[in-house]
């Protein structure tokens, strides 16, 4: 298979050299100068492509999945035969006249196309139409039995059903039952979507100083996609705790995009006004789908059927205003102003598709108040305002001042009402109100440069930025920041460019600063260890967006080229938040246990995301041995860390109302740090090769490396695991078993690329091209590369000796029931799938696999 498309590459490029060549013999030079010399109307490039290769990536699996499918095709769409990559005409002067005409075009006719075409008159109107497309496969080992039998309606076989949720055979287990019925019949599907967008403009100078715009885009997305469901709790190890499924969301919607506006503008000012459009239109409304695991005998906790509302219908409407002036020679002023209004009236959908809940209508019964919604829409109504108003002045030769005011207002006026809190059929129970979330956020920017010689400057200014929040833990904020740049080129050919801004943000309280403690009714702050009390929320937790925070980033930039022959650049920079301050709304004194010298870990004064640090340095040089070779190397790094605590909490029994009275349910020695550590390194060399005037060879090997380690650790004391008398320890040590802290698995990215590009220049019109393309793709993700239709448990074989599928300390201990056997799926050999659990929830088995592929394209570039 694969040498015959090799064969059928070679002889179609040597059908594209045979005339090319024959046609430059007959041609003599005269001919060619005469040809050189006419109006050059742009290309084409044209030819063939085939690609050939193997996924990888999942031993384990049953079948060997597709390449054209896989993330090798993940964002475009490489197909065999006929290709036509790119396509430039340009026509100027139509008719003698100032008329001009133009034509782009990229991969035309595959899903990955592109489109641009402008007809226009210099000085006077243009008309453009564009037109992109862009496919987004998700994967290419999704299997699932659920079928669509109406747009958004997934059923699952009733028969099948059945057998889930009757209790397994003597001697076998949930994961047999999935193994001979559920996985032998499910069909292969590949959840993708395709974006096609489509624009159409049109620019018209009415008089020297007036203008009219309009601009009209419609945007499609279709396709399935994997998403996650729950329905009711969260699957567990009950076996009426909740059920959950991986399906295919269907994506049908269209965005329509309109704008249009009249300008006027003179030497001195220029004034315009335009109006903005969006609607969006959903096709699908909603998801529904039959529950796997049961068939009969519904109740509040097992129900039979869910169903999810999609995005609704929506649309926004904007008016522009924008205007700049010349107050004096040096001194200019700009100003823009945007209101918008933005509106969804969707109807809802009842709270839950369970009969057992939703009862309205059924006979001469009366509605269930469950079952009863309080509006029948939302009524959603917001609206927004931004303003930007700037002014800058030049009145000293060498220098520039500019001060720059921004605002943006987003007020939401939906209606408040108060809904029942229902076990839904995709989530857990919200909250009894819509909130109607809000934010003002005003930034005043003050900026100098100065000029101080040929291309060298340095920058000085200063940002403040006031944010006010409606409905969120942090009413109001501001931060400050302080920040610099230099460009400096001391000599011809170098350049050093440096910049750094210090930023601090400062919210002025907190929400969980005004709880009041119900015993002794005093406030209780971050970090109040006298509250006796167990509050829903975890105290001095805090959200990375609203949160206290430093910041420093500095960039620089150096280039340097001593000679025509070499060219060298370096650069660097870091990014550093710093949210662990104490202090503020932070607390004031550490929250660790352990002090001292038994401390394990920096102090901490929050919890949530406390570092969030990342580097980035690199160089490029490039190297011409000779006007025939050059050679040229890059390489870049880039690091990412992020430390986070947070703090395991029980709630206590109905009757321990006290923290002094709960086992453990709320203290630091139960806290654990996740420290997140990414690295990637990206390598590259070529040499590109002139032979003569001719010939062109360019080859270049490219390596992307990354992987990245997630590792978890407890903070507090082991040790203190035994009850005090009196049966009650606030400090006891929880995090055992399976509350204990671990690392993740570390999860690997590799994309290796070699590729030659040959060209020769026939004539000054023709110009055959042969690339090949060896793409390599290693990838190694903890998330999906074990994904299987049921993953009650999952682990690699057993020793001979052992009979669990899983290792589990928990459940292998002598007190534990026995659990079942482990057996090796017949349809996922490379791993053994155990059922100690008995959570029912059914996947799709969603992964890119790893994949290695050749590709070879032979092209013909005409010159019109």
């Amino acid at each position: 298979m694969k040498k015959s498309s090799e064969r059928a590459v070679l002889a179609v490029l040597a059908l594209l050299l045979l005339p090319a060549a024959a046609f430059s013999q007959e041609k003599d030079k005269d001919k060619e100068k005469d040809a050189a010399k006419q109006t050059d109307y742009g290309y084409a490039d044209f030819g063939v492509r085939f690609a050939t290769g193997d996924v990888d990536g999942r031993p384990d699996l049953p079948f060997q999945p597709p390449l054209k499918t896989s993330k090798f095709n993940e964002y475009r769409d490489v197909r065999d035969g006929f290709y036509v990559r790119r396509l430039n005409l340009h026509f100027d002067n139509v008719r003698n006249s100032k008329d001009y005409l133009s034509l782009q075009s990229q991969s035309a006719i595959y899903r990955d196309q592109s489109y641009l075409g402008t007809f226009g008159s210099y000085g006077k109107f243009k008309l453009q139409f564009r037109f992109d497309e862009i496919p987004h496969t998700y994967s290419n080992t999704t299997r699932t039995l659920f079928a669509e039998t109406t747009p958004g309606n997934w059923a699952f076989p009733a028969l099948i059903r059945q057998t889930l949720q009757a209790p397994p055979p003597a001697g076998s287990s949930l994961q047999s039952v999935i193994n001979t019925q559920v996985v032998p019949q499910s069909n292969f599907i590949t959840p993708g979507i395709l974006r096609r967008a489509g624009t159409l403009s049109l620019a018209y100078n009415l008089t020297r100083h007036w203008g009219v715009h309009a601009k009209f885009m419609r945007e499609s997305q279709r396709g399935l996609r994997p998403i996650g469901l729950i329905m009711n709790s969260s699957p567990s190890a009950s076996a009426t705790s909740g059920f959950g499924v991986e399906l295919p969301e269907p994506i049908n919607y269209f965005n329509n995009w309109f704008s249009i506006g009249v300008d006027y503008g003179t030497r001195r000012w220029a004034a315009g006004l335009a109006y903005i459009g969006s609607y969006f239109q959903n096709n699908t409304k909603a998801l529904t789908w039959d529950n796997p695991f049961r068939l009969t005998n519904e109740t509040i906790t097992n129900p039979l059927t869910g169903r999810m509302a999609l995005y609704p219908d929506n649309h926004a409407n904007y008016l522009n205003f924008a205007a700049g002036v010349d107050l004096t020679k040096y001194l200019r002023f700009t100003a823009s102003i945007t209101p918008g209004w933005l509106r969804q009236n969707d109807s809802f959908f009842p709270y839950t598709t369970n009969a057992a809940i939703n009862t309205c209508g059924t006979g001469t019964q009366a509605c269930n108040s469950l079952a009863v919604l309080p509006v029948t829409s939302l009524q959603g109504d917001t609206h927004t305002l931004a303003m930007n108003y700037t002014l800058v002045t030049s009145s000293w030769k060498n220098a520039e001042l500019k001060a720059n005011y921004r605002q943006y207002d987003y007020n939401d006026d939906t209606p408040v009402h108060t809904f029942t809190p229902v076990q839904g059929d995709a989530a857990a129970p919200g909250s009894a109100d819509n909130t109607p979330f809000g934010f003002n956020r005003k930034n005043l920017e003050l900026t100098g440069n100065w000029y101080f010689a040929k291309k060298s400057s340095v920058k000085l200014g200063y940002e403040a930025e006031w944010m006010d929040r409606s409905s969120r833990d942090a009413a109001h904020s501001l931060e400050n920041s302080l920040f610099a740049s230099v460009d400096w080129v001391p000599i011809r050919d170098l350049l050093f460019r440096l910049s750094y801004r210090h930023s601090d943000r400062n919210p002025d309280r907190y929400q969980d600063d005004q709880v009041a403690d119900a015993v002794t009714g005093a406030e209780v702050v971050c970090g109040d260890t006298t509250d006796l009390t167990f509050t829903g929320d975890q105290r001095c937790h805090r959200r990375f967006d609203e949160a206290a925070r430093l910041r420093n980033r500095a960039d620089f930039l150096a280039q340097y080229s001593p000679s025509d022959k070499l060219t060298l650049s370096a650069f660097g920079g870091t990014l550093q938040d710093n949210y662990n301050r104490p202090g503020g709304t932070n607390s004031s004194v550490p929250l660790n246990f352990l002090t001292g010298a038994a401390a394990t870990t920096s102090p901490y004064y929050l919890y949530g995301l406390l570092k969030d640090i990342s580097y980035n340095y690199g160089f490029d040089a490039d190297y011409a041995l000779s006007t025939q070779v050059t050679v040229f190397a890059e390489y870049s790094h880039e690091r990412y860390y992020k430390r986070m605590i947070s703090r395991n909490r029980t709630p206590p029994a109905a009757a321990a109302t006290l923290i002094t009275a709960c086992n453990g349910c709320d203290t630091p020695n139960n806290d654990w740090e996740s420290a997140a550590l990414e690295h990637v390194d990206i390598y590259s060399a070529g040499v590109d090769l002139y032979l003569g005037r001719k010939v062109y060879l360019t080859t270049y090997y490219s390596l992307a490396a990354g992987k990245a380690n997630v590792d978890s650790r407890f903070l507090g004391d082991s040790s203190l695991t035994a009850l005090v008398p009196g049966g009650f320890a606030p400090n006891q040590f929880l995090l055992v078993g399976t509350n204990a802290a671990s690392n993740y698995p570390e999860t690997v990215n590799r994309n290796h690329e070699v590729a030659v590009v040959f060209k020769y220049k026939l004539t000054e019109r023709l110009t055959p091209k042969i690339e090949y393309h060896y793409q390599q793709w290693d990838n190694r993700d903890y998330q999906t590369s074990e994904m299987t239709p049921y993953m009650g448990c999952v682990s690699a074989p057993p020793p001979a000796a052992s009979v669990l599928g899983c290792s589990n300390p928990i459940l292998n201990s002598a007190t534990s029931p026995a659990p079942l056997p482990g057996a090796a799926s017949p349809f996922y050999p490379g791993f053994v799938v155990g059922d100690p659990s008995a959570a029912r929830y059914l996947f799709l088995g969603v992964d890119q696999p790893s994949y290695h592929a050749h590709t070879l394209i032979a092209t013909l570039e005409y010159r019109f």
